[in-house]
């Protein structure tokens, strides 16, 4: 039996308050010092991202010559593929050789920076090139963009005409009002959240196969024609109180009917071949040109659209119309109806209706519908008195040569 004395009790006593004193003293504290734990703890909390520092600029060409343009007198840094930098807003570099090389843009204060421009020739109805509105530039071959949150709040103008970038994000630009990217083949998703301030958006010629422009409610100016991919849809939401000009043409893959209750100001409705069908009801008195053919519409309706004075446009052939109402359009110059599925009846208020106006030397082609009656024929005869264009079959120009004693008269057959 082993017994402690004394004095070993007390120095046991005393080592085990040290211990317990130096314990409290470092906490909890692992005794492996070395170790990490601090993701262990519960209360931490994961912040997002912050913004990239620069703007960057992925290139593949054998020269970078991008044109920024700013307010004020703000410190501009760019730093290129090469390692050379410029503070111009508008530099050139030549890199002697193509190669995929990362340029980057850090401008001081970022709110200065209200135009970028990689491409612009003022394609498609684009503001003629200028030092005042966005400068000629060739395509800089810039394949990608990253860091343009940036500029989300001050950016106006962005132009990248023929760059073979792939995306582009604009979320939360608010004061974003012109996107010029025509014939950028290889974009394939633009973003537009949030840009209330958008007015013109050009895409033709992309490689597009869902739009979404439900959050651009100010847009006017839509050019998005000829998209590559195989399927295309436009979520249009609510916008269009604004649209003046719709170019969608040649989409035959396009999914979905244009919103036409949503346009009351436009002006022109461009949408040939591009799988539209059902009733074409437009009802703006802005009106100027309606280019819609090769689709399967089956009825179109444009009362009140072309008032007197207006030289408008009408072509809407090759579609499956069986009815079409043109009145209260006196300022209806050229109408193309061909190779439709118009009857006798139809045929005859046309001819009727547009020999009501007493307009002189327009066009009108009705071929491939039903021939007009006798009423229709006295009708299309007096339209050619007044020196109209009216195209028809060979069997109706016979019949007006014969009613006709006009020397006026000018008819056109089928070629």
């Amino acid at each position: 039996m082993v017994f402690f004395s004394k004095i070993s009790v007390i120095k046991f006593l005393i080592l085990s308050i040290i211990i317990v004193l130096v314990a409290s003293t470092l906490g909890c504290t692992s005794l492996y010092s070395d170790k990490d734990n601090s993701s262990s703890s519960p209360n931490i909390k994961m912040l997002p991202p912050a913004p990239e520092a620069s703007i960057t600029f992925i290139t593949t060409g054998s020269s970078f010559s991008p044109i920024i343009t700013v307010t004020g007198d703000p410190e501009i840094q760019w730093v290129f593929g090469d390692g050379s930098t410029s503070d111009s807003a508008s530099p050139t570099i030549n890199f002697d050789s193509k190669e995929t090389r990362t340029n980057t843009l850090i401008v001081t204060p970022w709110s200065a920076v209200i135009k970028i421009n990689i491409g612009y020739d003022g394609s498609d109805g684009g503001v003629t090139p200028g030092s005042s509105t966005i400068e000629n530039l060739k395509q800089q071959n810039v394949i990608a963009v990253s860091g343009l949150e940036n500029v989300a709040p001050y950016l106006q103008v962005w132009a990248s005409s023929y760059n073979p970038i792939t995306a582009l994000d604009f979320s939360n630009f608010t004061a974003l009002h012109t996107i010029e990217c025509y014939y950028c083949t290889s974009l394939e998703t633009i973003k537009l959240h949030n840009v209330p301030s958008l007015k013109r958006l050009c895409l033709e010629n992309c490689n597009i196969s869902y739009l979404d422009i439900s959050e651009a409610s100010s847009l006017a100016d839509l050019r998005a024609a000829i998209q590559q991919s195989p399927k295309y849809t436009i979520n249009w939401g609510t916008t269009g109180a604004h649209i003046w000009h719709v170019c969608i043409r040649d989409n035959p893959h396009m999914t979905g009917i244009l919103p036409h209750s949503q346009f009351p100001l436009i002006e022109d409705f461009f949408t040939w071949n591009s799988n539209q069908s059902g009733t074409l009801h437009l009802t703006s008195t802005n009106l100027k040109s309606v280019l819609s053919s090769d689709n399967n519409y089956s009825a179109a309706n444009f009362s009140g659209c072309f008032p007197a004075g207006r030289e408008g446009t009408v072509n809407m052939y090759n579609n499956d119309l069986k009815s079409l109402d043109i009145s209260n359009n006196p300022g209806l110059i050229n109408l193309n109806i061909s190779q439709n599925s118009l009857n006798q009846t139809e045929i005859d208020r046309v001819l009727q209706t547009m020999d009501s106006y007493n307009t002189e030397n327009g066009y009108l082609d009705i071929n491939g519908n039903a021939e007009p009656s006798s009423k229709g024929t006295a009708h299309a005869n007096n339209l050619t008195v007044r020196r109209w264009k009216v195209k028809s079959s060979d069997h109706i120009v016979e019949k007006l040569i014969r009613t006709s004693s006009s020397l006026n008269i000018e008819l056109f057959k089928n070629i």
